[in-house]
């Protein structure tokens, strides 16, 4: 409940909403709680696709479509609980929202330009409502958001794929918990999290694209590709750290987790490190094997 709450205070509720109710209705609901369910989750949906939002919501509401209708697609055709089938769902939307903007004739730098324009007028407004009364803050303020705005903007795809991924699993984890008769089998367990080690590569290719000499747009490809693999292995060791923490005192994981907290950056690094070197060592699978 805590991630699901969570998951809506930060991210577009619609691709959470969307791939749950999908999956309630290709379940075909029998129960009041399965039907209260889809209400609610086609009610907001339609709700925050109704927004009105200019070309950065319609980027968004696009994304929420074709990630919805690609996710059910693979479900009715080979239903699984495994996180492959949420990164092939991603993968596949991003490259029919790449052909869909070429349809169209959009760059990306006119979207990057709207989705800038939207979060100035939001920190406006709330400078306003925080009490500058309309008055211009500090300039070292101005340029610190100014550079906030733009690192948003210039990473916006990596954000939502990991948006997208996110809702995708808690709408398969929450379609278990609410349908009678779910869909395909349950979601792994947190501490099974893992993925093929093959895309390891994706390290490879995000580091190229930043670091050789190419145009602005592939070293903007790249560090969005770098910030998606990054979270993805941080994940990974974190339930690698998760499976092996079983072993460890309820009063020394508290310890540890209140210590991680003033020590994010560190923590978030090494638990990348950790996800980076299960690729080779498994260290679930030596878990089992030793008492250490």
């Amino acid at each position: 409940m805590v991630l699901l709450l969570g998951y809506l205070l930060l991210a577009p509720p619609v691709l959470l909403f969307g791939p749950l109710a999908g999956l309630l209705l290709l379940a075909r609901p029998r129960s009041f709680r399965e039907w209260l369910w889809l209400a609610g989750t086609i009610g907001g949906s339609a709700l925050w696709l109704d927004q009105a939002g200019g070309l950065a919501g319609q980027f968004t509401r696009a994304i929420a479509v074709l990630l919805t209708g690609t996710f059910l697609a693979l479900t009715i055709w080979r239903p699984s609980g495994t996180f492959s089938r949420v990164l092939t769902t991603t993968a596949i939307t991003g490259v029919a929202l790449v052909l869909w903007m070429w349809h169209l004739g959009l760059a990306w730098s006119e979207v990057q330009r709207a989705i800038e324009r939207g979060l100035w007028s939001y920190n406006q407004d709330l400078l306003i409502r925080m009490g500058q009364n309309g008055d211009l803050p500090p300039d070292a303020f101005l340029a610190q958001m100014s550079a906030m705005v733009h690192t948003i903007g210039s990473l916006y795809p990596a954000i939502l794929a990991l948006a997208s991924l996110a809702g995708l699993m808690l709408a398969w984890s929450w379609h278990h918990r609410i349908a009678r008769h779910p869909l395909g089998p349950r979601p792994e367990r947190f501490a099974a999290f893992q993925f093929s080690d093959q895309l390891v590569w994706g390290w490879v290719l995000g580091l190229a694209l930043c670091l050789l000499p190419l145009p602005k747009f592939a070293s903007a490809i790249g560090a969005n590709l770098l910030l998606v693999w990054a979270v993805l292995y941080a994940v990974r060791g974190l339930a690698v750290f998760f499976a092996g923490s079983r072993r460890v005192p309820g009063v020394v994981m508290a310890t540890l987790t209140l210590i991680a907290m003033f020590l994010l950056p560190f923590v978030l690094g090494g638990l990348t490190l950790l996800g980076l070197a299960d690729t080779w060592v498994d260290f679930r699978r030596r878990l089992p094997a030793s008492a250490t």
